[in-house]
Order: structure tokens, then sequence, then C-alpha cells
């Protein structure tokens, strides 16, 4: 045999060897949750916020952008979120507050108006469960009806295509519930939020009704105070 063909073929054999013995990178599932300076979201919002049983609706635009970014003493990087708000396509931007997140120990820690929340756990799957709660400081953060800090997020759905009811359809979802809670004499807490590979949170939803408990509204789910949230997807990119 040719010996620069023999050569060929060893030479090709061990850069297939060397190639086979290196291990891959597991995914850790962070692209659930892209963080790049540039980043941008655009969601639809329909909020309802009700008092004494009284219903008052709002719409609006909210445009979330990662806009900057700083490496911590730890290693960590934490990035800046801005959130601003628009009553409809047409109207400029306006400047609604300013968030942050950061992946510490595979979690991912988001600082919302100085409370912190961890809202994913890497890599994700099916049930995988961890405390929403564990770095804040309130006694009470959300949960109308419990007194314990502690609050149990978990994964309770995997998919692999999910149409939201503005027509938006996404791929490769997760579905975090935080709170499920719903109880016919007092109230409702239920929250929940999907996020999709790449783009990140796409859909949100928050029912928090406190029933009144007492007289003749009792059992009667009349609404003393409430809030009724819809967060859903229309585009996303990158600046």
């Amino acid at each position: 045999m040719n010996k620069i063909l023999r050569f060929g073929i060893v030479l090709s054999v061990f850069i297939v060897s060397c190639e086979s013995d290196t291990p891959l990178e597991p995914d850790m599932g962070f692209d659930y949750f892209p963080l790049q300076v540039g980043n941008f979201q655009i969601y639809e919002v329909v909020q309802t916020d009700i008092l004494n049983n009284v219903e008052t609706e709002s719409t609006y635009e909210l445009r979330v952008l990662v806009s900057d970014s700083a490496k911590n003493d730890d290693g960590s990087i934490t990035y800046i979120i801005t959130r601003e708000k628009r009553g409809n396509p047409s109207a400029a931007w306006q400047a609604y507050e300013t968030w942050s997140a950061k992946i510490v120990n595979n979690k991912l820690i988001q600082n919302e108006s100085n409370t912190l929340f961890v809202k994913l756990l890497f890599p994700p799957s099916l049930n995988l469960s961890w405390d929403g709660n564990e770095f804040n400081n309130l006694p009470d953060n959300g949960n109308l009806f419990n007194d314990s800090k502690s609050e149990k997020y978990f994964i309770s759905e995997v998919a692999d295509l999910t149409s939201l009811s503005n027509g938006y359809q996404v791929s490769n979802t997760i579905t975090v519930t935080q709170n499920a809670y719903n109880d016919i004499p007092t109230g409702k807490d239920q929250r929940s939020e999907i996020y999709a590979k790449d783009v990140g949170l796409v859909y949100k939803e928050t029912v928090q009704l406190k029933y009144c408990t007492s007289g003749s509204c009792l059992g009667q789910q009349f609404v003393e105070k409430g809030v009724i949230l819809i967060q859903s997807i229309k585009s996303n990119g990158a600046l």
C-alpha cells in the first residue's frame, strides 16, 4: 500500500478516535432564559384589577430588554433588564422599571423590584422542583394563603410545541407552576410561566383572588381584592 495513503488512513482513524473520546458538554438548558445584552421580548398584557367585586381592565404592551451586564466578584454576571410599557403599538415606549437576573449554582435568580425569585433551575426537566423564595427576605412573597416563606416551584409540563391564545406558536417549552392554590371559601392563588428555548419567557398567568369570608358574602366568591394578569409574547429579537 502506498505509504502516503496508509499514513492518511492512520491519521483519519486517530482523529476519529480522539473526537469520539472527547466528552460532550451537557446541555444545561440555559437557553430557556437566554441572557445576552440586546435580547428583547415584546408582550401583550391584559391586567384585571378587582376591588369589592368590581373589575377594572387595562391592556398594554411590555418590552423586556437585556440592556447591560456587569461581572460580579464571585465570577457570575448580573444582567440588567429594562422594562418599558406603551398603551398601543404606535405609541412610544415609556420607562417602567428595572430588574436584573443572574445564574448562580445553576439557579436563575431574578431581582423583581428588589425581591429575589429563583425562576428556574438548570438543567430543567419534568417534575423538577425548587424553592422559588429561597433568596427572598419577605415572610410571605405573593402567596396570599400561605404564611410559609418557602414556595415550591416545579416544572409541570414539557412540550415540543405550544400554541398561545393569541396565535403565537413556540417550540421546546417548559411550564413552571409556581402556585396552584384554589379554595372556594377563601380564594385563589394560581401562577404559572412558560419558557421556550432560545426565546425565554413566552407566557405568564397570574390569578390571585381573595374572597370575602364573613357575613352574607361568605362562600359566595365575592372578591374583596384581586388581580388577573395574562402576559403573552408577540415578538422577540436582538437589538
